[in-house]
Formats: C-alpha cells, structure tokens, sequence
C-alpha cells in the first residue's frame, strides 16, 4: 500500500472544538490520565467543507436526506414532466437510495451521501434504459462502480473525491458502500487535561431602573490543550477505478493537494464565535511511504510537562524522536519526509504531491 500520512501538533487556547451531549468538551483517557479529545468525525467534516469551498469541482458530495428534489430535478432535465419525474425519483430511492420518510416531502430516513455528477448520472442511466423493468436498477447500477455508456465507453465523474476519500455507507444496499480511501485517528492532547468552566452574566439592556440584577447567567465549559492529530490516505485505493480512476494525473494531484490544504487548516467550528478556535498547526511530517499506516501517538502515552514553558516545544521534540526511533527500530523509512515550518506550505504541499 502506498500511503499519504500527515502527523500534525496543533495548539488551541480557551476552545470548545468538540461538544459531547451535555455540552462539554470530549475528552479521553490515554496513558492513564484524561485528555482533551476531538473525534475523527468533527474534524473529517470540518476538511469536508473546506475542501468542497476550494475545490469544488472534485470534492461535490453533499450527506443529505433530500434527495428525491435532486433526482426529480435532474430528470425533468432529462425531459420528463413534473409528475413523471416526481415517480420516477420516488422508484430510484425505493431501488436502494433509502427508505421515503413519511414525515419530511422529498426525504428519505437516512443520510445518503451523493455528488451532482451521480445524480445526473442516475437519471441518464435511468433515461437511456428502454427496458422498464430494469430501469431502476441499471440506474442505481452507476453508483456502484465506473459509469459506462451503451458503447462500454467509461463516463467519468469528478466530484466524488470526498466520496473517495470518507466513504459511503448505505444501510439499505451495501452493495453501494464505498470504503473511504482516507483514515483519521481522534485529535487528543499531548498532556493531562482538566475540562474549565466559564461562568458568564448578560445586562438587559434595558432594565428599568428599579429592576436590579442580571437578564440571563450561564456557564460553558472549555480548555485549553495542544493535540496530537494523525490521518493518512490509501494511495493506491484512491488511484482505483472504484474511486478516482477516472482522474487525469493532474487531476488527481490537484485533489491530493487540496486535501493536504484542507487537512492542515480546517478548524472545527464550534463557539467559532465566542472563542475563536482558528489556529494554524505549529509543527506538521508528512510522509509518502510504502506500508500501512503508522500513528506516533505514542510519543504522547507519557504526558508531556509543560514546566513554564509551554507544550509546544516538548510535544515536537518527542514527535521528532519518535519519528527516529520508528526508522531505527522498523526500518520505517519513507519515500519523503517533510516538515512544517522547515518549509512553507507551499513547498510542503509540493513536495508531498510530487512523490505521490
């Protein structure tokens, strides 16, 4: 397996990235003491958005679960009637997209995760079919692997590299299942982590003047902590024809490369407001290697001491030996490695791309 991997310190003062049920930040313990903890899923979806806002000509999934509009939509394209098209999607969900919800017009029960270029897909399939028994299923046929025309002729779509990279779960019809290329480890603090509380008061502004005290009091919980995030990408898997196959190389780098992007700067937007969690990674290896993947998060199984001076500066010397001590020890030795800040992220972007 050829693999992308991207090893990021990252630190964040007074934050809330990731609430649990009642509002508090998720923690975990590891080492034996509580950190602070973000799951893979807050941050996959924060890199989600980013990448679909920059490249949104490959990354062009939306999870919804409104979309029997997209397939009536793209089927009056196709030139049916309002009505017809309106069956015609409602036979397309029943064929394996999902469950019709009863409660919400144009819904179905579960998040189905899909791009414009497979819906369209879908009602050109369905369209083109003569045969009316297997319309349905020679439509929902292009979900499940290269779409091809009546001459055999591969028809690409090149919006699914979120899709490709995150995966497509379908409960109704794992034959629509698509393993996501990408693989994330849950974001936890380099150190011992006690979640704060932030008690906080509102003026009524207001008030007549015989009314004293406060409109509203509250409190929030937060902390503070410098986290330990891993991901890493199945080069070979994202290469296949099931995933981005249908990619020129150019194509296909310019994805890489808007991923990294997104990966290294997409923030969680929790209380984006309130406590501004928008904070560059301090110190990034990426690495193109042959192998599976390999996380450094034990370097951190042992809490790092701040002493005064910050966590910053110890979790990156105990990455950066631990990093040495996995190419002494097995022979991890990748085909690149390259470090932020030693180079901009330009270069680092650049440089990891040009050895995929």
């Amino acid at each position: 397996m050829k693999t992308l991997e991207l090893h990021i310190l990252q630190s964040f003062p007074v934050s809330c990235l990731n609430r649990d049920d009642v509002g508090a930040p998720k923690t975990a313990v590891f080492g034996g003491v509580q950190r602070a903890r973000v799951s893979s899923q807050c941050w996959k979806r924060a890199i989600r958005m980013m990448a679909k806002e920059t490249a949104s000509e490959f990354f062009g999934g939306d999870r919804t679960r409104y979309i029997i509009p997209a397939l009536k939509d793209a089927l009056v394209k196709e030139g049916f009637d309002e009505d017809a098209a309106a069956k015609a999607a409602e036979d397309l969900v029943k064929g394996g997209l999902g469950k019709k919800d009863k409660k919400h017009e144009g819904a179905v029960k579960t998040l189905f995760y899909i791009t414009p270029m497979e819906v369209e897909a879908l009602a050109s399939a369905y369209c083109k079919e003569q045969d009316v028994k297997k319309k349905v299923r020679t439509a929902i046929q292009t979900l499940r692997g290269p779409v091809r025309d009546k001459d055999d002729t591969s028809i690409p779509v090149h919006d699914k590299a979120d899709i490709s990279i995150f995966g497509r779960m379908v409960a109704d019809d794992h034959s629509l299942t698509l393993e996501g290329a990408g693989m994330f480890s849950h974001a936890i603090s380099t150190h011992r982590v006690s979640n704060e509380i932030d008690f906080f008061t509102a003026v009524d502004d207001c008030n007549p003047e015989d009314i004293e005290g406060v409109g509203h009091m509250g409190a929030n919980e937060f902390n503070s902590a410098c986290y330990y995030r891993y991901m890493a990408l199945n080069l070979d898997l994202l290469r296949s024809e099931s995933h981005l196959g249908c990619l020129a190389d150019e194509e296909f780098s310019q994805v890489i490369e808007s991923f990294i992007r997104a990966a290294l700067l997409a923030v969680p937007h929790a209380r984006k407001n309130s406590m501004m969690g928008f904070n560059p990674p301090e110190c990034v290896l990426g690495t193109v290697r042959e192998g599976q993947p390999v996380s450094l998060a034990n370097a951190f199984e042992r809490t790092v001491d701040a002493g005064g001076d910050g966590y910053i500066e110890n979790s990156v010397k105990r990455m950066k030996e631990k990093f040495e001590w996995m190419r002494d020890t097995y022979g991890y030795e990748p085909v690149t490695a390259l470090w932020i800040p030693e180079k901009s992220l330009d270069n680092f972007c650049r440089g990891l791309v040009e050895n995929v």
